[in-house]
């Protein structure tokens, strides 16, 4: 649809008021300036002037098959974006069907039951596609908010996925409004999780003090009865540097690519592949040579952005004379494609 004659016919309507023309000129003539306004009313006035040309000119068809164009409505002016949006409890887009089945609102939470479907029947395989934490119910929210997101059930004969999700307000906040929108960004297919994996890898010629180089810190994790302030209060990290991998996962996604003891302590570094891309990761675990589970003290990571590689160095307390006869495992975490889109449904919330 053309909209270039419409927005032409409405601003054509458009002219100043005759009296405030008359008063400009009368002041012009005298020498006299207008009287500015200070500059943070006349930003507020230029928003507020925007605002209502956009609610003006955006239509609820304009609102709902342009996202970019309800996007921005919606930072200025939240309700009135959601009153626009017609409710449309089915979308597809990349050959996947969203359908919202049944929605809610109780006090401060929203519960939604969804559905997506396979229209192409060759996207989602043997298992339902992850929404990769790209999901979000449209509230402006004083503080924030909490979501979580259950797998109901996956029908490999129909290939639909059924999905609950919940989104509470962080601070309390009761939901107001009957009217919101939910959207999908992203959409990661053949995830797969394998657990208590060996890793084959031999610690019982482990380097001292091997080579290091320093990174930033872009992740952490460590035990709370471990003192880890000193070493996890900086912003970066001497981690182990990469070498042939000593170990690597069937599919190529995981590697143990150096080890090495200093400090007391076990050194070893897991590399993932394309975490960013496809939310790949992993855990780590070792066991002593009786087979008891020696936990890691803290873990820490840093990121290849252009490779997208993630680099994890596990930092474990045992002594050198017992890693000989020490095993390893690994649980992993992959996915095999990325399917990015825009999945958006509008739909009524009543009371539960």
């Amino acid at each position: 649809m053309d909209f270039r004659k419409p927005y032409q016919s409405m601003n054509e309507r458009i002219a100043p008021d005759e009296a405030l023309v008359s008063d400009t000129l009368a002041r012009m003539r005298q020498g006299q300036r207008p009287r500015r306004a200070p500059c943070r009313l006349r930003r507020i006035v230029a928003i507020a002037a925007a605002a209502a040309v956009a609610v003006g000119c955006v239509t609820p068809a304009l609102a709902a098959n342009v996202p970019a164009v309800y996007e921005v409505l919606y930072a200025l002016l939240p309700a009135a974006a959601q009153a626009l949006m017609p409710v449309n409890e089915v979308c597809e887009d990349q050959g996947v069907r969203m359908e919202v089945v049944s929605a809610f609102v109780e006090g401060d939470t929203a519960g939604v039951y969804l559905t997506l479907t396979d229209t192409t029947g060759a996207l989602f395989g043997d298992s339902a596609p992850d929404l990769y934490d790209s999901y979000s119910l449209h509230y402006p929210a004083r503080v924030g908010q909490v979501s979580n997101c259950t797998l109901i059930q996956y029908a490999p004969d129909t290939s639909t996925a059924t999905y609950y999700l919940e989104i509470t307000n962080m601070d309390g906040e009761r939901y107001k409004g009957d009217k919101f929108t939910f959207s999908v960004r992203t959409l990661l297919t053949g995830r797969l999780h394998q657990d208590d994996i060996a890793v084959d890898a031999d610690l019982s010629a482990v380097p001292l003090d091997p080579p290091t180089e320093t990174h930033p810190i872009t992740g952490a994790s460590w035990s709370p009865s471990v003192q880890t302030d000193s070493v996890l209060s900086q912003s970066t990290y001497d981690f182990l540097v990469p070498q042939q991998p000593l170990w690597q996962s069937e599919n190529g996604n995981f590697s143990l690519v150096a080890a090495g003891y200093s400090d007391g302590r076990l050194h070893l570094q897991y590399a993932a592949s394309k975490p960013l891309a496809l939310d790949n990761h992993a855990d780590l675990f070792l066991y002593a040579p009786d087979g008891t589970q020696i936990w890691h003290e803290y873990t820490v990571s840093y990121n290849d952005q252009e490779q997208d590689v993630c680099y994890t160095d596990f930092v474990y307390p045992v002594s050198y004379e017992a890693l000989a006869g020490c095993t390893l495992s690994t649980n992993l975490y992959s996915a095999s494609a990325r399917l990015d889109g825009i999945w958006q449904v509008t739909f009524r919330l009543g009371e539960e």
